[in-house]
């Protein structure tokens, strides 16, 4: 029996570095898009190339484990070098493969470029290989032992997947936590409603939950969102405050330290795991909130998507030491 079993994707993250990129903002009707520019007919001087692995599935994964957590991995990865590495930094991880091997050789291993510009803005060019080709058919139900599935963004046939075993969590009575990507939170929440329906926690930011709900206040978005599903939701925003309701309908402010950072890749992924982690762990969201900041800011200030991940520890010290700021209040 695990505690968690992490269904995502898996790649290998590549960050570029360079000092001839540049951003060029434009205004739009709605407001401002910002671009990376680099000048064509150029060959440009990478000043810093890292490689690590990423993916949603793998990088919550890697946070569970380290908060102490037993966690079981469920993805598609290829046979190829890159998924024999990825498999290796599970073993590392001390994370379970639950999931299969492609035996597609026309695919690869998910594989990721993150192009950094002068103001840590990154863009990321995705190739999402075998990644999408997940289906649940293939998957051990009898492994499928776990409190909590943590849901990842997937698309095509690994969405369908997704649909699946939230339905089966709902069979077993097994607790789903839901963190959709953007491109996810697009297609609204009707395309959702089966995950949403079958979860219990609801982490997504500001943007996404605009895709599902409409624009509006926090509070209104919250109650909206809850009404899909889930007990608790949760809307993140960049560095400003982060707002969350409970299953008793407390609602929670939390306010983020002002920090310098260095690479956002997977701070998204470290907070939803580090708040399931506390969760899991203290049953408080109050708490969980603050140790779920306290992860996701660790990764802020490096580079990689699983660099610096606390432990529960770590991130309890991290709380004491930066006092933390949250206020509560009943709906």
């Amino acid at each position: 029996m695990y505690d968690v079993i992490t269904v995502g994707s898996n790649t290998i993250d590549v960050f570029a570095y360079t000092d001839r990129s540049e951003s060029i903002c434009i205004k739009t009707i709605n407001g401002e898009e910002c671009y990376i520019s680099y000048p064509t007919g150029s060959k440009l001087l990478i000043d810093e190339l890292d490689f690590s692995t990423g993916g949603g599935g793998t990088n919550t994964a890697a946070t569970l484990s380290t908060m102490g957590l037993s966690v079981g991995y469920i993805g598609k990865i290829s046979s190829d070098d890159n998924g024999r590495r990825v498999l290796k930094e599970l073993k590392d991880w001390n994370i379970d493969f639950l999931g299969t091997i492609s035996s597609d050789t026309q695919k690869n291993t998910g594989y990721s470029i993150i192009l950094d510009s002068i103001e840590r803005r990154r863009t990321i060019l995705a190739y999402k290989g075998v990644n999408n080709d997940l289906e649940f058919r293939e998957i051990d139900t009898g492994k499928l032992k776990a409190k909590w599935f943590y849901l990842c963004s997937m698309v095509d046939k690994s969405f369908k997947t997704l649909e699946e075993i939230s339905l089966y969590a709902r069979k077993k009575r097994i607790n789903v936590i839901f963190n959709p990507s953007n491109y996810l939170a697009e297609k609204g929440k009707r395309y959702l409603s089966k995950i949403l329906r079958a979860s219990k926690i609801l982490v997504l930011n500001k943007e996404e939950s605009s895709h599902l709900v409409g624009e509006g206040e926090p509070k209104e978005k919250l109650l909206k969102l809850k009404r899909t599903g889930p007990d608790i939701v949760i809307i993140t925003n960049g560095k400003n405050p982060i707002h969350c309701i409970d299953d008793k309908n407390i609602y929670y402010i939390v306010y983020p330290l002002d920090i310098k950072v260095v690479e956002a890749t997977g701070a998204g992924d470290s907070f939803g795991s580090g708040f399931l982690a506390s969760y899991i762990i203290t049953e408080d969201v109050a708490m969980s909130l603050k140790i779920a900041l306290a992860n996701s800011q660790s990764i802020l200030k490096y580079k990689g998507a699983k660099t610096k991940i606390l432990t529960f520890e770590q991130a309890k010290e991290y709380i004491t030491k930066n006092n933390i700021i949250l206020k509560k209040s009943k709906l």
